[in-house]
């Protein structure tokens, strides 16, 4: 098996994409269980993004010494600290989608969050299409309108009357903005860069700013908390691991093969399993609505796929 024909591979860096989302799926359950066993959003920010990053410099030291690269990597076209400051500030934007996102819920009905959280869909197509100076083809824009529905009907009933507080709706709304911008980062960060050693220092760049962040707004007193409290400990290394570590490796390797757009349309598959992951482990009801949500978000996410009948179309020109 030619393994870097394997790592260049369409396919294999669509399904890298699709996992990340599903990883990132799983977040609101274990946030959920976190909340109702007494740990609060500080303590669960700061130890998602400590053991994120212990996880991702155990992996980094494991890779290095057993599978050494012995390809001479591609010269970056910027210098070394221009470097550094692109890296930080993808660590930032990564930060900032779980902040906004986890505050939003304490503000709002989860499902509006959802909902708001899901606009991602449209804004990944759009930042692709202003970065790029090209309209985003027929098939994009006709997936992310059927997934625009799915999310209505997936995120459940948003009701009429509903108290809905405005600065709950504006976080929603940025977490959204800063998921689109962190996919479309992700494809386009230092390409050239071992995706290990790339998503280590986009790790410390997000753990750094989530403590400095963490004590502005709240506590200092959160930050150790956050690293060695019990509770925090156990929901910390879940959350580092399928929200940080795992995620970010899975789009370092797959967002680059594959456009914005598309990669923005394959991450709604978040929604879905945050569906079922909230029916099967929160025992939560779960509408027939909800499920036709799903169902359309999925019919939404293969509608390019199935009219090109290849899974390159609607990404661009596919890289030899």
């Amino acid at each position: 098996m030619d393994l870097k024909k394997l790592s260049n591979s369409v396919v294999l860096c669509s399904v890298l994409v699709l996992l990340a989302a599903c990883c990132y799926g799983i977040l609101s359950t274990i946030v959920k269980i976190a909340l109702g066993n007494g740990v609060g959003i500080p303590v669960i920010l700061v130890g998602k993004f400590f053991y994120g990053w212990v996880i991702l410099l155990a992996l980094v030291i494991v890779v290095h010494f057993l599978f050494p690269r012995t390809d001479k990597p591609a010269k970056s076209t910027l210098p070394p600290w221009k470097r550094g400051v692109v890296l930080f500030f993808t660590g930032i934007v990564m930060c900032l989608v779980t902040v906004c996102y986890f505050y939003s819920v304490s503000y709002l009905p989860v499902s509006v969050a959802v909902i708001l959280l899901f606009q991602f869909s449209w804004m990944g197509v759009v930042i692709e299409a202003v970065a790029n100076h090209k309209m985003p083809s027929r098939n994009q824009l006709i997936a992310v309108l059927i997934i625009f529905v799915g999310t209505i009907f997936a995120g459940g009933t948003i009701g009429f009357g509903m108290d809905i507080n405005p600065f709950g709706v504006v976080l929603g709304l940025l977490a959204a903005f800063f998921y689109a911008l962190f996919v479309f980062l992700s494809g386009r960060v230092e390409p050239s860069m071992r995706p290990m050693n790339r998503s280590f220092f986009i790790a410390t760049a997000g753990f750094i700013f989530v403590c400095a962040l963490i004590a502005c707004i709240d506590s200092p007193a959160a930050i150790p908390a956050g690293i060695f409290g019990s509770d925090a400990i156990v929901y910390g290394i879940a959350l580092g691991l399928f929200g940080v570590a795992l995620p970010i490796l899975f789009l370092a390797i797959g967002a680059p093969r594959i456009s914005t757009g598309m990669a923005t349309i394959l991450n709604s598959i978040e929604l879905p399993v945050e569906v079922l992951a909230a029916a099967i482990v929160l025992v939560e009801a779960v509408s027939a609505w909800q499920w036709l949500g799903v169902l359309i978000i999925l019919a939404g996410i293969a509608f390019p796929h199935l009219m090109e009948r290849k899974i390159s179309s609607g990404l661009g020109e596919d890289a030899a």
